[in-house]
């Protein structure tokens, strides 16, 4: 098959860099090999406090492998993807094809996609739109669904809220990836300041020191007046957690694609028990990955900062 051409690969570079990462960190690469592209971790980026085993590094580049993919389809190329130890996922290009109208609207929505952490327009979602954004996300092994009992989901997120405020050593480490971040930068990483909020319900927009709690009661009704899916997995292996990215990723779009906002809520499901417990109250049908919570937006969104596209690309010889 025909290698890329310099404008493609510009097409898929551009593609990445756009996708979803915890803390805006960008943690990912690309290695174009012919008709085959690796796209690597950069294990390099840590978060020890807030991602200690990796799990949403992984998770971010499974939603940059989505991008990717659709990158590639919208170029009118077939594309097989598959997960590896020693790199995300390897993107083989194949011949020819048609761009399905539904892959050429999701890759159409990828730089419309933002983190929308403020509160939602106080407007339902449609039925259908609801299932349209959840059926997008399942794929073998990944099961996306409504969470019932929002009195016991409430009572988990407000006692992880208060936990990550008091943790110092989180707070320093949030710090770091927001202090440098105020104003609308276009160029660089991190959360920016002025896209976070105190309105937003609790975890919504990062839990810092000054983040309030209301009380269960309260927060299960706002909870209640969000639309909330839990992204799910059959076991929790490294594949998994990058399946998890990609089936996450395919909602979102789907979602930004129908005019919705969104973001990612991931940060409680890494202390100690969490996990098991929304397993147990919730009935869930497999090892939760994130919670993505979508809406109408009520104020707009500007774009997180993006590093500059060279830094996508390891040096040569550089490490893979």
């Amino acid at each position: 098959m025909t290698a890329l051409t310099s404008g493609q690969i510009g097409v898929l570079a551009r593609a990445v860099s756009r996708a979803p990462s915890v803390h805006n960190s960008q943690p990912w690469q690309l290695l174009v090999r012919g008709t085959e592209v690796d796209l690597l971790e950069r294990r390099d980026v840590e978060l020890r406090r807030h991602d200690p085993f990796g799990r949403d590094r992984l998770l971010s580049c499974g939603a940059a492998v989505t991008n990717l993919e659709l990158a590639v389809r919208a170029l009118g190329r077939d594309c097989h993807v598959e997960y590896g130890d020693d790199v995300a996922a390897t993107v083989t290009i194949g011949r020819p094809h048609a761009t399905p109208a539904r892959e050429f609207a999701l890759y159409k929505a990828i730089p419309r996609r933002r983190s929308y952490r403020h509160p939602f327009y106080p407007s339902p979602v449609p039925p259908a739109v609801r299932a349209a954004v959840a059926v997008a996300g399942e794929a073998t092994g990944v099961h996306v669904v409504t969470p019932g009992h929002l009195d016991r989901l409430a009572e988990l997120l407000g006692f992880a809220t208060r936990v990550l405020r008091e943790d110092r050593g989180y707070q320093r480490e949030l710090e770091v990836w927001t202090a440098h971040t105020h104003g609308w930068s276009a160029i660089g990483d991190g959360v920016p300041e002025d896209a976070l909020t105190r309105d937003a319900l609790p975890v919504a927009g990062l839990v810092r020191e000054e983040t309030p709690v209301p009380d269960d009661v309260v927060l299960a009704d706002r909870l209640a007046a969000e639309h909330l899916l839990v992204v799910c997995t059959d076991g929790d292996t490294r594949a998994d957690r990058l399946a998890a990215g990609a089936a996450l990723q395919r909602a979102w779009l789907t979602a930004t694609a129908k005019a919705l906002a969104g973001s990612v809520l991931t940060q409680p499901l890494h202390l100690t028990g969490f996990r098991a417990r929304l397993v147990s109250e919730l009935a869930l049908p497999g090892c939760p990955q994130a919670i993505l919570r979508f809406g109408y937006p009520a104020v707009p969104a500007a774009p997180s900062p993006r590093l500059p596209l060279g830094e996508l690309f390891p040096p040569p010889g550089g490490p893979r």
